[in-house]
């Protein structure tokens, strides 16, 4: 797919693209045919209407080869010489997003009210039951037509905030990865980002903030100037409750002169069945979403696009800060285990010093906590596999780790310049393992003697027999100590990793103070006052006030309801 590897204009990088750059882009939905003429596309009848409904034959392919969860349907024959305009769709399961996809090719094909004929793009999929499992796929629609300069490519992103939630919503944020990285079949552009919701809608529910939030999470702060609205099932009014709910939620997007939030309005009834009886108000339906598709295109017409090369950034720091938050964890938890362990040794220590200075002979028992490679069951698909190092027996990307080979784990998202930046070592990618096995941390119960104790920490040759047992009382002490200081630096180092995690995102996200920054803010805030990282704390305190403000307020409630189903904590 060449036409992807474009200049800034929009053009390809061909010698054909030079003959289109002074070419004017024709997005009117009026076309270019002939007035009376039919419409010949290459499309199959699938109801004769009126309108005659049509699905365009389109030649499909999987950029992602087995995983088959990013796919490519193209109609038309492809032109290099086309400009061609980008468009990411987003929207909650039964917004109308399937219909404005359809909608958009209707115009590009210049389809007018009296052909009496929809065409679609898409695949009607048969209505789920919201407690089923939906589907995860990115769809890229490209579209070509030969009267018109200009190709269409829209990115159809599934329903966010469905029944599988975090976990399923987690998974079409690295198809996105996967399709914006392809170097050859890839998206590395984007002229506008639509977010689809019903000009009704007066307030947005948890599950919506929860959308914006899971969507806006994944860009680069340059996309801002893209968004816009597309607001379905509108009766021809001012949509103003939707606005007030765009302003309320503080939703970062494009904004017109008067301030308000570059919006478009259909009401999604353009493949209905037509009545005579009511054949002025379907008429007048349409007019207004040709109106608003025109004015659509006409904002595409402009040169705003943007890279995708930020987002992809803000997608791989998402994951890393995701794999060492949760490897995080999991190393602060064992060294507080051990800690633990030290201080009984400490305390067993102290109240049996008397026996150890008179040689006497005792045991004790001590919580001890080790790891162990489990198999992992009982886990979604996306979870069935592990990226462990064999070294440093740790789990570096343990959660969504699906989508790179078990041969090639340099390509992980926790590696770079094929080392992992997550374990203890910072080891090199060829130790590590992928497999549907990961490290747990037990503990058990430990009964020794003094004797063996004080070999575990002897350090020097013979001693005076006299003071034997003393000094090794000493050692054992001086060596404990020593271990706890150096547990507790590490532990701090570990922190410091997750705070400039934190932090480096916040810097390059377009929602800095986003659900999924936030949700981890409790496991660190305390964690860095006992450290004494002021400072940081402090800063961290004031992600978090911005999550107890309103447009965060319900995608938290949601994000944190998903993880506490998907980590097992109620």
């Amino acid at each position: 797919m060449d036409h992807h590897k474009n200049n800034s204009d929009g053009s390809d990088d061909s010698g054909a693209s030079d003959r289109s750059k002074d070419r004017p882009i024709n997005f009117k939905c009026d076309g270019n045919r002939p007035e009376g003429k039919r419409s010949h596309h290459d499309a199959t009848l699938l109801n004769p209407g009126p309108p005659a409904l049509y699905r365009l034959n389109t030649e499909r392919k999987y950029l992602d080869g087995t995983e088959r969860k990013v796919r490519r349907w193209t109609y038309g024959r492809r032109d290099r010489s086309k400009k061609n305009k980008v468009i990411l769709m987003v929207g909650e399961t039964g917004s109308g997003k399937t219909t404005m996809i359809n909608t958009m090719i209707n115009c590009l094909l210049g389809v007018k009210f009296e052909d009496q004929e929809f065409y679609q793009i898409t695949e009607e999929e048969k209505p789920q039951d919201q407690s089923q499992s939906q589907t995860s796929e990115i769809t890229v629609y490209e579209a070509f037509v030969e009267e018109n300069p200009t190709s269409l490519t829209i990115i159809d992103t599934p329903g966010y905030g469905d029944t599988e939630g975090y976990e399923k919503d987690r998974e079409i944020a690295e198809n996105l990865t996967r399709l914006f990285s392809d170097e050859d079949d890839g998206i590395h552009y984007i002229d506008a980002v639509c977010f689809v919701m019903k000009a009704s809608q007066n307030r947005l529910s948890d599950r919506q903030h929860y959308i914006f939030h899971s969507v806006l999470s994944l860009f680069g702060r340059d996309i801002e100037n893209n968004i816009v609205f597309i607001l379905t099932q509108s009766d021809g009014g001012p949509p103003t409750d939707a606005l007030n709910a765009i302003n309320t939620a503080e939703i970062p997007c494009r904004r017109d002169e008067d301030n308000e939030p570059v919006h478009f309005l259909f009401n999604n009834r353009q493949k209905q069945k037509r009545d005579e009886q009511y054949e002025h108000l379907n008429r007048s339906d349409w007019e207004t979403g040709e109106r608003s598709m025109n004015e659509f295109f006409k904002l595409l017409e402009e040169e705003n696009r943007k890279s995708v090369e930020m987002t992809l950034d803000v997608l791989k720091e998402r994951r890393r800060l995701e794999a060492c938050v949760s490897n995080l964890i999991g190393r602060i938890d064992q060294k507080e285990s051990k800690m633990n362990e030290l201080n009984q040794i400490q305390e067993v220590l102290r109240q049996n010093r008397d026996k150890i200075e008179n040689h006497e002979k005792f045991e004790f028992t001590v919580t001890k906590s080790f790891t162990e490679k489990v198999p992992i069951v009982n886990e979604w698909r996306w979870n069935s596999k592990a990226t462990c190092c064999s070294v440093c027996e740790e789990n570096c990307h343990e959660s969504h780790c699906s989508s790179v080979s078990p041969n090639n784990l340099s390509q992980c998202w926790v590696m770079s310049n094929r080392h992992c930046t997550v374990c203890s070592g910072k080891c090199h990618s060829s130790v590590h393992v992928k497999e549907d096995k990961k490290y747990v941390k037990k503990t058990k119960e430990v009964t020794m003697t003094f004797d063996q104790l004080k070999q575990k920490y002897e350090r020097t040759g013979d001693q005076n027999a006299t003071n034997f047992d003393k000094e090794k009382y000493e050692t054992c002490k001086k060596e404990i100590e020593e271990s706890k200081n150096k547990i507790q630096e590490e532990k701090s180092n570990l922190l410091n990793e997750a705070y400039m995690a934190i932090m480096s995102l916040s810097k390059i996200a377009l929602k800095a103070d986003s659900a999924f920054t936030l949700l981890h803010l409790d496991f660190l805030i305390p964690r860095l006052k006992e450290e004494g990282k002021d400072e940081w704390m402090k800063k961290l305190e004031d992600l978090r006030k911005a999550g107890e403000e309103q447009r965060n307020k319900g995608a938290l409630k949601l994000l944190k309801g998903f993880w506490n189903y998907v980590t097992g904590n109620n």
